[in-house]
C-alpha cells in the first residue's frame, strides 16, 4: 500500500471565544498543550531519544509547518520541532494499520474543521491560512501573475472563492493542467439586511431572514441555530471597511418552533410568515439606545438586543460596523457514530466534504517536492478550485459561471509567454482535465427502489463516478476508464464506484456543465469528469457519510494530480478504426 503521513495539528485562523479573528497563526506561535519551557522540551526530546533504539544517521527533510505534530512523552511538539516523517517506532505498524491511522486521523481532522467553519467566509479564510502554511504563496486576485517561478501558489476573490496550484520549471501551455473543482457553499438561512416584517409581538423577537436555496422548510424546524458570517466595518481614521467574521457557537441564539400537533393543524408552513427565527423574549423591553447606537447604519433593521449581542461578539463598536453578512447556521458539532464508529454526522457535508478533501489532495502533492522531487524539472499544473454559489445557479462573480479559474488560467499563461497568448490559452485549455466533484446520493437502505439496481454507492468504499446520458453530468466513457485505471493501479484497496439515476427519476446538478462553457468556462477541455463520496440525507440540515470517506477522497485526488499526465497518453482516440 505504500507509506502513509499522518494529518494532524495544522494553522488554524485564531479566533477569540467570541469567533472573532485575532490572528492567522505561524510555527513561532505554537506552544505545547501544558505551556512547556524550551528547557523542557529539549529535556523530553533527550529523554524520548535514550527511550528509542539509535537509527542510522539520515538525510534531514524539509520541515512543512502547520501539517504534522508528532508525539513525544509527557509533551506535544509542535512542526517547528519535528522533522516531516514520524519518529522511529518500536514495533512496526502493519499496512493495513497506518492506512486506518490515516483514515481516523483525518477524520478527526474534518470533524474539527467543520465545527468551526460554518460559513463560506469561514471555510475560505481557513484554507487560505493552512495553505500559507505549507508553502503556498498569496496573489491577490486583481494582480497578474508576472514571471511565474516554479512553485505553489493560490488566489481568492473576496473569501468567497478559491484557487490553488502547483506549476513546474518546464510546464508550458500545451502540456495542458489539472484542475479539481468543487463548490464550498452549502444551504443556510441567510439574515435579512432589512430585517423582519414582525417586530415585538408579544414580546417576542423575531428576525428577518431568507431562505439560501433549498433551506428553510420544515427540516430547520426546531434546531438550535447560532449566527456566524461576516460584518464590515469602516475604520474611523481612514474610512476604509474591511471584514470580519463572527460565529457564535456553540451558543445558539434563534429557534423556529413548529406549531404543536396538539392544535390539529397540518399544514406547509409559510416561509414569509409562519418559519420566522424567535431570537429573544423581553430582552429589548426597557432598552434605551445610545445616541452613538441611534446614528449607526443598521439600527432599526434588527431588534437592539441583537445588535449589542454582534458588537459584544465582534468586538466593535456599533457606529462601526456597517452591514451585516450573517447566516443563520446548526450550531451542533460534527461528530463520529454508528456502533462501529463508520459514520460522521454533519451539518453543510455538501459541499464542504469534497472542498476539505481537494486542498488536502494538493498539499499532499505538492509535499514531494519538499522531499525527492525537483519542482524545476516538473512539466505539469495542477490545482484546485472552490466556487462559490453552486446551490443558487452559480450565476454569480464568485460562482463558477463567473470566469475566475479561466481568467486565473489565462494570467498564467501570460507570466510564462507574452506572444500567441489567445492560441496558447486554448491549447492549455484543450489539453486540460477538470474533475468536477460533489457528494452524490449513498444509497438508502429505506428507499432501494429509489435506486437503479447496481448503479448506486456505498460508504467507506470509494469516489463515485456520475453518469447521466442527458448531460446534466459530464462523465462518459473515456472519464470512467480514465479514472478506473488510476485507481485499479494505484489505489487497490478503493473501488470506483457509479451513480445513474433511474429513468423515472430527476437528476441534480454539478458545475461540470458550466465549467464547460465556451464563455466562461474551461472551453474544449479534454475531459470533464463528474466524480463525488456518497453522504446520506443532502440537502437536510444533518448528514451523513463514511468516516473512511475523507482520507478516501484526499488519496484519490492525490493520485489523480500524480498519474493524470501519464494516464492520459494511454488513450488514443483521434480516430476510431
Amino acid at each position: 500500500m505504500g507509506s502513509y503521513n499522518l494529518p494532524s495539528k495544522e494553522s488554524f485562523v485564531v479566533m477569540d471565544k467570541n469567533g472573532s479573528i485575532i490572528s492567522t497563526d505561524d510555527e513561532e506561535e505554537w506552544t505545547t498543550d501544558d505551556e512547556a519551557s524550551e528547557t523542557e522540551i529539549h529535556q523530553s526530546q533527550e529523554q524520548a531519544a535514550n527511550d528509542i533504539e539509535v537509527q542510522p544517521e539520515r538525510e534531514k527533510t524539509p520541515i512543512i509547518h502547520s501539517q504534522y505534530l508528532y508525539q513525544i512523552p509527557k509533551v506535544n511538539i509542535s512542526e517547528s520541532h519535528m522533522p516531516l516523517s514520524p519518529p522511529p517506532q518500536t514495533e512496526k505498524q502493519s499496512d493495513e494499520q497506518v492506512l486506518q491511522d490515516y483514515y481516523d486521523s483525518y477524520a478527526d481532522k474534518y470533524i474539527e474543521f467543520m465545527s468551526n467553519n460554518p460559513t463560506t467566509y469561514h471555510v475560505i479564510t481557513h484554507f487560505k491560512s493552512l495553505l500559507t502554511n505549507n508553502g503556498f504563496t498569496y496573489v491577490k486576485e486583481n494582480e497578474l501573475f508576472r514571471k511565474l517561478d516554479p512553485g505553489f501558489y493560490f488566489t481568492s476573490k473576496d473569501d468567497q472563492t478559491l484557487i490553488a496550484f502547483v506549476i513546474g520549471g518546464k510546464w508550458e501551455p500545451s502540456q495542458g493542467s489539472c484542475f479539481i473543482a468543487s463548490h464550498c457553499d452549502a444551504l443556510s438561512i441567510k439574515l435579512n439586511p432589512k430585517g423582519s416584517i414582525k417586530k415585538h409581538i408579544e414580546d417576542y423577537e423575531l428576525l428577518g431572514v431568507a431562505p439560501y436555496s433549498g433551506s428553510l422548510n420544515d427540516l430547520w424546524l426546531n434546531r438550535d441555530l447560532g449566527l456566524a458570517g461576516a460584518i464590515l466595518v469602516k475604520d474611523t481614521k481612514t474610512s476604509k471597511v474591511s471584514r470580519k467574521l463572527i460565529n457564535s457557537s456553540p451558543h445558539p441564539i434563534g429557534f423556529i418552533p413548529q406549531l404543536a400537533p396538539h392544535f390539529g393543524i397540518e399544514k406547509t408552513y409559510n416561509k414569509q410568515t409562519e418559519m420566522v427565527p424567535i431570537v429573544s423574549y423581553s430582552s429589548d423591553k426597557g432598552l434605551s439606545p445610545t445616541d452613538e447606537e441611534k446614528a449607526s447604519v443598521v439600527y432599526g433593521k434588527h431588534p437592539l438586543s441583537l445588535l449589542r449581542y454582534v458588537s459584544e461578539l465582534s468586538s466593535t463598536s456599533l457606529t462601526n460596523i456597517v452591514q451585516l453578512d450573517l447566516d443563520l447556521v446548526d450550531v451542533q458539532p460534527a461528530a463520529r457514530g454508528g456502533v462501529g464508529n463508520e459514520f460522521i454526522y454533519s451539518s453543510s457535508l455538501d459541499d464542504r466534504l469534497c472542498s476539505f478533501d481537494s486542498i488536502y489532495g494538493l498539499i499532499e502533492f505538492s509535499q514531494a517536492f519538499l522531499t525527492d522531487r525537483d519542482i524545476n524539472e516538473y512539466d505539469g499544473l495542477n490545482g484546485i478550485y472552490l466556487a462559490n454559489n453552486e446551490e443558487i445557479g452559480s450565476a454569480t462573480r464568485t460562482g463558477a459561471a463567473g470566469g475566475f479559474l479561466i481568467d486565473t488560467l489565462k494570467s498564467v499563461v501570460s507570466s510564462r509567454s507574452k506572444e500567441n497568448a489567445v492560441e496558447q490559452v486554448l491549447e492549455l485549455t484543450n489539453n486540460t482535465i477538470l474533475l468536477s466533484t460533489d457528494v452524490t446520493h449513498a444509497f438508502n437502505p429505506n428507499f432501494k427502489d429509489a435506486y437503479l439496481e447496481k448503479n448506486f454507492p456505498l460508504p467507506n468504499t470509494g469516489p463515485s463516478i456520475k453518469l447521466d446520458s442527458n448531460g446534466h453530468v459530464l462523465s462518459d466513457s473515456i472519464a470512467d476508464s480514465f479514472l478506473q485505471s488510476i485507481i485499479s493501479k494505484n489505489l487497490p484497496d478503493i473501488t470506483l464506484q457509479h451513480f445513474h439515476i433511474r429513468n423515472d427519476g430527476r437528476s441534480g446538478g454539478t458545475i461540470g456543465p458550466i465549467m464547460s462553457n465556451g464563455r466562461r468556462g474551461i472551453n474544449g477541455a479534454k475531459l470533464i469528469i463528474d466524480v463525488g463520496l456518497p453522504i446520506l440525507s443532502m440537502h437536510s440540515i444533518r448528514s451523513t457519510m463514511g468516516y473512511k470517506d475523507v482520507g478516501i477522497g484526499i488519496r484519490f485526488f492525490r493520485e489523480v494530480f500524480n498519474k493524470w499526465q501519464e494516464e492520459i497518453k494511454s488513450f488514443d482516440l483521434e480516430k476510431s478504426s
